[in-house]
């Protein structure tokens, strides 16, 4: 496998998340019903899975930097199988939330292995290049997966879904047994509880990784808003459910790979940093949109998909970047740092949302103001380590 062809499978890796979470949104109604559960539980499916793989990428970030890259994603994905056969076949909802909680512990080493096996590869603004590359094809998560579980529920109902995704983690387990060991070097006492801490320690007190530890958080949480209640209001404020919700979300991914196309081009002319004040700027204008319109009476699912599309173009240019910033200086530790990078900011983006989605329900307005007030969150911390950096 050459490193182009190890670029992609590292973007298939990343798009596991991605992937796991939009192919069962269009199914939200109708796993509600057949649990007999509030819509709000089965939202909870999204907030548990990023629990599961937030934490999960503590744990192997440092296995990974112990053992090597292949083993442990080979573990990780194993579990993730396992996980997503017991969702298929649970019986309720609490049954539900385990599995989904247990496929995003094995998903984790994939989110882990995947940014640090980049990092193993490349350094500096190559690596965000690197990332912005291997994001762009994640992007085939949000694109297809919408349709794909849309068609899958229609054809034999939501729990397929998750034997298709037990389907998807075998042949990316096939995919690695021609992947390279990328670790060149193993610490031996990576999992060692003291090595865990000072480790810790290191990244905190370095104010590159803390500042974009912090921001990372704050951007990652606008996304997984928009994964929690999206559905609701399509359905609420459009009338859209199944397929007709999908095949509206699915065009948000196109923003993705359009947006990843230009990040590229703009870490090479302006520096990674100004690409993401860039792009937090167009998230501001997508959202402070959304209100307006929703405001004024105009909103419909055709402007709604529009203003996401636009949103999608830039979120990932701050979250992609986020993570180059993050990992650059700390290319000895690199599974350690992608682990604490992804378990930040998924478990501080999920307890977030959890709290968010109950004020929010399926009002247009609210969900864009709180985007706005995250989106406004996020561009101050970048003005301000911009401020720091030319001063």
């Amino acid at each position: 496998m050459n490193q182009r062809a190890i670029v992609v499978y590292c973007g298939l890796l990343m798009s596991i998340s991605a992937f796991t979470v939009d192919i069962t949104l269009p199914s939200f109604p109708a796993m509600a019903a057949d649990l007999d559960a509030p819509f709000e539980q089965v939202q909870w499916t999204i907030t548990l899975y990023m629990v599961g793989a937030g934490l999960g990428q503590l744990l192997w970030g440092s296995l990974s930097d112990r053992f090597g890259r292949r083993l442990v994603l080979g573990a990780g994905l194993g579990l993730f199988l396992v996980g997503c056969l017991s969702a298929a076949f649970s019986p309720s909802i609490l049954a539900l939330l385990a599995s989904r909680l247990l496929q995003g512990a094995g998903a984790a080493a994939a989110i882990v292995c995947s940014r640090a096996i980049l990092r193993d590869l490349h350094a500096g603004e190559e690596l965000a290049r690197s990332l912005a590359l291997a994001t762009a094809i994640f992007a085939v998560g949000p694109i297809f997966a919408p349709l794909i579980g849309a068609g899958m529920a229609a054809v034999a109902g939501w729990r397929f879904i998750f034997l298709a995704l037990a389907i998807f983690a075998a042949g990316l387990l096939l995919a690695l047994l021609r992947l390279p060991e990328t670790l060149s070097s193993r610490s031996m006492d990576a999992v060692r509880p003291k090595v865990f801490a000072a480790r810790t320690l290191r990244l905190f007190r370095h104010p590159q990784s803390r500042h974009f530890l912090l921001l990372s958080a704050v951007i990652m949480s606008s996304m997984l808003l928009i994964l929690a209640v999206a559905p609701r209001i399509y359905e609420h404020a459009f009338g859209l459910t199944g397929t007709g919700f999908a095949l509206f979300f699915a065009l948000h991914g196109m923003g993705i790979v359009i947006g990843q196309t230009i990040n590229r081009r703009l870490i090479r002319r302006v520096g990674v940093v100004d690409a993401m004040i860039a792009g937090n700027a167009v998230l501001i204008i997508s959202a402070g949109l959304m209100v307006t319109f929703a405001l004024a009476g105009w909103m419909n699912a055709y402007l709604m998909t529009a203003l996401l599309v636009l949103f999608a173009t830039s979120y990932l240019i701050v979250y992609s970047n986020a993570a180059a910033m993050v990992l650059d200086p700390h290319g000895d530790i690199a599974g350690f740092t992608a682990a604490f990078y992804g378990f930040t900011s998924q478990i501080g983006a999920s307890v977030a949302v959890s709290l968010l989605v109950i004020g929010i329900a399926a009002s247009t307005v609210a969900f864009a103001a709180v985007l706005i007030a995250i989106c406004g969150t996020c561009l101050a911390g970048l003005l301000l380590w911009r401020g720091r950096s030319v001063g």
